[in-house]
């Protein structure tokens, strides 16, 4: 049957050709009607043959169509897993950071000493008026250079006490080692105590003592008079017999516009007398300038207590020992020291 429907075309040509030729001469049709006319009967003929043929009817093969497309449904969103941050510590107080203390370093200076002890005449000794005696010190470089015989011990204030202004040392001393080093010296002729300061001077003329800094002056202090007593006890029994000192801060560490303005330090001294009197007392440098003077009644034998406030002023930056002394100037003529030494760092 495909075959036929394949080769109709080529039958119906034939046909009409056949037709055309078998079309009599002379007929009173047109040529084109002759065709269609012809045509048609051939149609007619294959009709009736597709008809009649044990085949049956032909069927065409259905057209191909298009069929639309259903919609396209997204794909179903699958949840996302739900995620849950993990517990999250909350911090009940916010840590600071504490800062770490710095160690300060401290140059040490070319020149310095370290007092060691008094060799000989320890503080009130008693020396008859008149008399010529040797003050002798030991002292230790605890400086950074070598102390050689162009360094001198030198007067510094107080009372000269016939001693010689300058004295050179009699040979090298390292640093680290211990010198002995004496001075001649006369006890006055009026009674009571008498106290002269000393320092060491470098080869260039600039003076040094001990101390952190290198700037405290040693002492010499004696009693003379008519006997052993003189100075230390009057003649109705009265006198200061002991001093203890006390300083606050004893150290501290502050910046160096606070330490040039001045730190102050409550210096406290509780005086401790034999009997009913009047002491009248000096707040003293090392060097042997005086800072402040008052006087104590006694209305019998007691103690006492005392305080000056002591505004130190250092410019430098590093760290800074000073002290002050109590001086009992009457009845005792005597210094008294321990205990008043402190410490300033200035950053």
């Amino acid at each position: 049957m495909q075959r036929l429907i394949k080769s109709l075309p080529q039958l119906i040509l034939a046909a009409l050709i056949l037709t055309a030729c078998n079309l009599p001469f002379g007929s009173s049709l047109s040529e084109a009607d002759a065709v269609r006319t012809s045509a048609a009967k051939t149609v007619e003929v294959l009709r009736t043959e597709a008809a009649s043929s044990s085949v049956g009817a032909v069927t065409l093969p259905p057209i191909n169509t298009l069929t639309p497309l259903s919609p396209v449904t997204p794909p179903t969103q699958m949840p996302q897993p739900s995620f849950t941050p993990p517990n999250t510590l909350i911090p009940s107080k916010v840590p600071t950071a504490t800062l770490q203390p710095t160690s300060t370093f401290v140059p040490i200076p070319c020149d310095r000493a370290d007092f060691v002890a008094d060799a000989t005449i320890p503080d009130n000794t008693y020396i008859a008026p008149g008399t010529t005696f040797t003050k002798t010190w030991t002292l230790k470089n605890s400086g950074s250079c070598t102390w050689t015989t162009a360094y001198a011990l030198v007067f510094a204030s107080g009372e000269q006490m016939g001693g010689q202004t300058l004295t050179n040392l009699p040979g090298n001393v390292l640093p680290g080692q211990t010198i002995n080093l004496s001075v001649s010296l006369t006890a006055p002729s009026s009674a009571g105590a008498h106290q002269g300061y000393w320092r060491l001077q470098n080869a260039g003329g600039g003076a040094f003592g001990w101390g952190i800094n290198g700037d405290q002056a040693f002492w010499v202090l004696i009693n003379s008079g008519s006997s052993a007593s003189t100075g230390t006890t009057s003649s109705s029994g009265f006198a200061v017999t002991s001093v203890t000192i006390d300083v606050s801060p004893k150290t501290l560490t502050t910046t160096q516009a606070n330490c040039a303005a001045g730190v102050n330090y409550v210096y406290t001294a509780n005086i401790t007398a034999s009997a009913a009197g009047t002491v009248t007392y000096e707040w003293r440098k090392t060097d042997g300038t005086v800072m402040a003077s008052d006087s104590l009644e006694y209305k019998s034998a007691g103690t006492q207590e005392v305080t000056y406030n002591y505004s130190y002023v250092q410019t430098g930056i590093g760290s800074f020992a000073s002290q002050l002394v109590l001086y009992i100037n009457k009845p005792n003529h005597q210094t008294f020291a321990t205990g008043g030494t402190f410490t300033l760092t200035c950053n």
